[in-house]
């Protein structure tokens, strides 16, 4: 059976129709030509589907669906999935714009035919791939939401594209100048970086492949061919799943599909993009095979003598028969086209044809050459898994005033120490769009919840709430250590439909990192709404509003620092103190390590976790020292108006809050602490419109949402406090403050087992303030536990004695839990000596009730709000 002859005859029988016993032609073949008969038997069951048509209708109906012999489903569900358009047919697998109920948008919905003999294993392998690919993200590939088998098929769904495929934008403009294939085949590296990164192998790369959507953005497409690049090929199958002209000869030869591989067909793209021809050119399989066993492919500096020498250098290095001499990664193909954009900018003129050479031979027309020659297109068409179409949609408006999150960029530099660079642009980027009016940023503390998540874009717009989402990685480049190059790849994408607005990539130096991320800001800000007012525009000036230059180190120390701040733990903000401390040692101008400093200092006092005395003079000093690097920063203003609200100084705190609000509407955490000011101060309706503006800036935060607990509780609303605080612990279940929170709801319920648990929870989780001590010495006085409240009063006047702060307004209210109103008023007066912070809840505070209707109650709440 190795004879041509006998392969000949078998493409005869296939052309013409007639029964094979593929069994016995099996048995007489050798091990190299199963694979062969393997593809035929392919070839066999399309020629028997192509005569089951009727005569004359064509092979795909994208517009008149139909159950055919290959069980593709009729317009109806597949699933979850509703189908309701068939947008494309190929041989193992068919195409339909669905809608996907979960995600709520339309989708692509690419369903696998699996009734031959291996179907088991061709689930288990397409499912597994499935699941990886729904955990690429990158600007440049095609986002896929899921993979699963309904119906007896397995598919994978994912986003829809609008544009038109690279092999359609060729055929109506003809090829491309270097220098526009250099820029898309960029793109392409870093899509296939990514790839390879997730452990895949693309095994299909063409033009076919790839939309240009009419934004611009380069996406890679039809990843339900890919394999996992560790998986080890069965000997002799050979790997073609490929389109044949762009395959790798050891492809060809049966050998496995790797990074090199996708490489390989990469540089056939790029050639194909400048000459719309192929380097090695064939209308046959045979003919293919030995054409690269030969050698005789057409140069590229043949087919298109003007190129620039840099350019074509690529393509040679990309296309090489010997896997060796290729690039080795992506990354490297990527460097070497950058540096050919400089010279294809300079000598990109007007395409010339494509000199005849090395045009196919013409043959004779036998019988059994048309046989094979109907063979090979057959072939071609069936070794593509999904038929590419371009799936046009175009994303919605967004809202007048859009909520948009900043999701963490991720570091594709392969080095983990750059993680820091990824993390700290993604803070910076926020500040800067922060600081604008009419757009809401989610704060980093909501987004950093999704750093490496495997979440989908759909749910992570759902979790934050979300209208639009910004997505990126950072690539640095360390060749030149003296000059460090980071390159930005970043793209904004609609929440509602998952398709993408915008998409752009950056690059600049690791010392002009303020112009870099003012820049992409700025893209990002143009992206939601093209027409930005001067004052908008002027947000954008980098002019002494940060650090330029800071070291790598201080950066990493300041973002520690923040992770542990946001812990509001005793232990996380020792932490945080420590971290922000060092960041200044190796930067002494760092502004925005001052005021995280200043926050720190600020809260161990407020939570009780310090001596107030021993916090605010640090926190201040601190706050005050980042206005005078940078006044235009919003958080050491804020940092300042916490201060001075916890020492009553209400109208200074006042102007400090509207002025961090002025330079940052986003800034999430003023809005919280002006909720809070606004409550001691009697605003209660106020206080709940900034809670929940900051609600909507920090969806995720703990203490965001337990302080709009606190004003829940305020308005004597236990109910609602319960649910809200119950979200906290869902995710948060060693959150303290948490828990004595839901124990504040219940007291007021008049659950008092249940209020008695929730604070001893609190304390096993290490809160040993005497903020919880007083809570709990109150708690038990309602429970009618006269002892043990008087016990802990005993406890905090022990504590006032050796003057430690909170500690008098402490002992007020356990007295006045116990409805003793003489004892209570008495440390009250002595709390308004020292100015102790309890007295800011006197307003609205329930543990004050008792003592409303007594007139030194109002006298003493007179004094509290007409401090300075």
């Amino acid at each position: 059976m190795a004879s041509e002859t006998a392969l000949l005859a078998l493409a005869e029988s296939i052309a013409d129709g007639r029964a094979i016993d593929w069994d016995a032609v099996e048995s007489q073949a050798s091990a190299e030509d199963r694979g062969v008969l393997r593809q035929l038997r392919v070839v066999a069951g399309l020629a028997e589907l192509h005569r089951s048509l009727p005569a004359g209708e064509p092979a795909a109906t994208p517009r008149e669906p139909r159950r055919d012999a290959m069980g593709s489903p009729a317009i109806g569900n597949w699933g979850p999935l509703a189908l309701r358009e068939l947008l494309g047919r190929g041989t193992f697998g068919d195409v339909y714009r669905a809608w996907d109920p979960e995600l709520e948008r339309d989708v692509a919905l690419k369903l696998l035919r699996t009734e031959d003999s291996d179907a088991d294993s061709l689930t288990s392998r397409i499912t597994a791939e499935g699941r990886l690919l729904a955990r690429l993200r990158h600007p440049n590939v095609v986002t896929v939401y899921g993979v699963a088998k309904h119906d007896g098929r397995v598919g994978l769904w994912m986003e829809l594209l609008e544009g038109d495929t690279l092999e359609e934008q060729l055929r109506t403009r003809g090829p491309l100048g270097a220098k526009e294939a250099a820029i898309v085949g960029v793109e392409l590296c870093r899509a296939l970086a990514a790839v390879h990164g997730g452990g895949l192998v693309h095994r299909d790369v063409k033009a076919q492949n790839v939309m240009r959507e009419h934004g611009g953005r380069i996406v890679l497409m039809d990843l339900g061919t890919g394999q996992e690049s560790e998986r080890p090929a069965s000997a002799g199958a050979g790997d073609l799943a490929g389109t044949p002209l762009y395959l790798a000869p050891e492809i060809l030869r049966g050998g496995p599909a790797s990074a090199r591989t996708d490489l390989y067909s990469l540089g056939v793209l790029l050639y194909r993009l400048v000459t719309k021809s192929f380097p090695i050119r064939a209308t046959r399989m045979d003919e293919l095979i030995a054409r690269h066993a030969e050698g005789k492919a057409v140069a590229v500096r043949d087919a298109r003598p003007d190129l620039p020498p840099a350019f074509v250098r690529v393509i040679d290095r990309a296309t090489s028969p010997d896997p060796e001499r290729r690039y080795a990664s992506a990354g490297a193909l990527e460097g070497d086209l950058a540096r050919a954009l400089d010279d294809a900018a300079k000598a990109e003129r007007e395409p010339v044809a494509a000199r005849p050479s090395g045009q196919p031979r013409r043959f004779t027309t036998s019988r059994g050459v048309l046989a094979l020659a109907a063979l090979a297109i057959v072939v071609t068409l069936a070794l593509t898994l999904w038929p590419s179409a371009p799936w046009r949609r175009t994303p919605p408006a967004l809202p007048a005033h859009p909520i948009v999150a900043v999701l963490p960029f991720e570091n594709l530099s392969h080095d983990a120490n750059q993680d820091y660079f990824a993390l700290g642009l993604t803070d910076e980027v926020i500040a800067t769009l922060a600081r604008l009016d009419g757009l809401n940023v989610i704060a980093a503390t909501s987004v950093m919840r999704f750093r490496d998540s495997r979440a989908s874009v759909s749910e992570i717009a759902r979790a934050l709430n979300a209208d639009a989402l910004v997505e990126g990685s950072v690539i640095i480049d360390a060749s030149d250590p003296a000059r460090k190059r980071v390159r930005v790849n970043a793209r904004l994408i609609h929440a509602g439909t998952g398709g993408s607005i915008w998409s752009d990539s950056f690059e600049d130096t690791l010392m002009d990192l303020l112009p870099l991320q003012s820049r992409i800001a700025k893209a990002v800000a143009t992206g939601v709404n093209p027409r930005l007012n001067p004052q908008q525009e002027r947000a954008f000036a980098p002019d002494g509003r940060s650090e330029p230059a800071l070291q790598e180190a201080a950066i990493d120390l300041y973002l520690r620092g923040r992770q542990h701040w946001n812990t509001r733990s005793n232990e996380g903000l020792r932490l945080s103190v420590r971290y922000f401390n060092e960041a200044i040692e190796r930067e002494k101008n760092y502004a925005r390590a001052y005021a995280g400093l200043a926050d720190a200092y600020a809260l161990l006092g407020i939570y009780g976790f310090a001596a107030p005395s021993d916090t605010y003079e640090p926190a201040t000093a601190a706050a005050t020292r980042a206005l005078e690097l940078d006044p235009s920063l919003a958080e050491a203003h804020a940092s300042l108006a916490l201060i001075r609200m916890q020492r009553l100084e209400w109208m200074a705190a006042e102007a400090s809050f509207k002025r961090a609000l002025e330079l940052n509407p986003s800034y999430a955490s003023a809005h919280h602490w002006y909720a809070a000011f606004l409550s001691r101060r009697g605003d209660l309706k106020g206080a709940l419109a900034e809670i929940d503006r900051a609600v909507t800036l920090d969806p995720l935060s703990k203490s965001v949402l337990a302080e709009r607990g606190t004003l829940l509780l305020f308005a004597r609303r236990p109910d609602d406090a319960i649910a809200v605080v119950d979200r906290v612990l869902r995710d948060n279940p060693d959150f303290a403050r948490a828990h004595s929170l839901i124990a504040d709801a219940y007291l007021q319920k008049r659950e008092y087992d249940r209020a008695i648990a929730e604070v001893t929870q609190a304390a096993a989780l290490g809160d040993r303030s005497l903020e919880l001590r007083a809570h709990t010495g109150f708690i038990y006085a309602a429970a009618g536990r006269r002892n043990d409240a008087q016990r802990i009063a005993e406890e905090l006047i022990a504590q006032a004695q050796r003057k430690a702060d909170r500690a008098a307004g402490g002992v007020a209210v356990v007295y006045a839990g116990l409805g003793d109103k003489n004892r209570a008023f008495e440390w009250l007066a002595r709390a308004w000596d020292v100015r102790d912070p309890w007295l800011a809840y006197l307003q609205f505070d329930p543990r004050w009730d008792v003592l409303r209707s007594d007139p030194r109650f109002q006298t003493l709440l007179a004094k509290v709000n007409a401090s300075r």
